[in-house]
This record gives C-alpha cells, sequence and structure tokens, in this order.
C-alpha cells in the first residue's frame, strides 16, 4: 500500500481527484470542469484498520470514495442480530451515496480492513454545489441515478430468481 504522504499528494491535484470522481457511475454526465469543482469540495480522510467510516443507524451523510486501501460492508441480520458481510470494497470503490439523496439513516456498516485514505463528500456541502450549478447539472445527476437505481433493480430482479431456483432446487433434492 502506499504511504499516507504519496496518496495525499495526488490528492492535491484537483484533475486527478476529478478523474477519480469521473469514474463513478452516477457522476458519469459530469464534465471534466464540474469533476474538478466538485472535487475542490470534498476533504481527504484516513481510516484506521478496524476503524468505522459508518455505522449502521447513523444519521451521517455523505459520500466516500476508496482512494487507497480496503474496507468491508457489514449489514445486521434482523434473524440474530449479528453482523453479514455484504461486500468487501477496493481502491476506486465507494460508498455512502444513498445518503446523497435523503436523511434516512445508514443503512450499513462500513468498517476499515487496512489504513484506507479516501475522499469524503458531505452531502450537505454536495446538494449546496448541486444548486449552484444551475438545474441542467441537477437534471443530469438526478437522471444518471434512475438510471443506476433500474440497473441496480433489474439485477436484484434477476438475483432473486436465480436464488431462488437453487433454494427449490436444493429443497426438492434433500425431501426425502
Amino acid at each position: 500500500m502506499r504511504t499516507d504522504a504519496a496518496v495525499m499528494e495526488k490528492f492535491k491535484d484537483p484533475e486527478w481527484g476529478a478523474s477519480k470522481l469521473g469514474e463513478i457511475t452516477i457522476f458519469r454526465k459530469f464534465n471534466q470542469a464540474e469533476l474538478t469543482r466538485l472535487y475542490e469540495h470534498g476533504q481527504f480522510k484516513v481510516l484506521r484498520s478496524q476503524s468505522h467510516a459508518v455505522i449502521e443507524g447513523e444519521a451521517t451523510r455523505g459520500l466516500y470514495v476508496i482512494l487507497d486501501g480496503t474496507v468491508s460492508v457489514y449489514k445486521t441480520d434482523p434473524a440474530n442480530n449479528s453482523l453479514a458481510r455484504l461486500a468487501v470494497l477496493e481502491s476506486g470503490a465507494y460508498f455512502g451515496e444513498l445518503s446523497l439523496f435523503d436523511s434516512a439513516p445508514r443503512s450499513a456498516t462500513v468498517t476499515a480492513e487496512t489504513t484506507v485514505q479516501c475522499f469524503v463528500l458531505d452531502a450537505g456541502t454536495f446538494n449546496r454545489f448541486l444548486e449552484s450549478m444551475g438545474e441542467n447539472l441537477q437534471l443530469r445527476f438526478y437522471k444518471t441515478c434512475a438510471e443506476e437505481l433500474v440497473d441496480r433493480l433489474r439485477r436484484l430482479n434477476s438475483d432473486y430468481i436465480s436464488s431462488q431456483n437453487m433454494l427449490w432446487r436444493y429443497a426438492f433434492r434433500h425431501e426425502d
């Protein structure tokens, strides 16, 4: 893993930062100038190994882009109140995007597996940025988000059907 200083040096370059934001699907319709301005509204944050970036149920809001390191995403299983790992995210991945849309509590806990350097964009700051940039950018952003949600819903539907088929095949195989 790179040192904090090396990542911090890259972080200072708004062109590098804009390119990182441009890799995030919800920002894909932003132009280079918009991405650069948006990047200037975020901050650099270091998460130490085993620390929580966000905790399920908290009221915090903001987007995290992993610049270097690895995090795990956990969700509480209501059946036994234990944490189930949903995903492992690495450099280039992001989380917290749902909090840019509403003020609902965090839907998962995210824990650093290694030292993690990340870009953090506060939801209030982001919303003020969008408002300052005018309706055209807002429309492009929310249209992109709607497209992303439709894609996620289609994948969830497909995954649901596949998992149901697997469960039924397993159930019939062990019925004897």
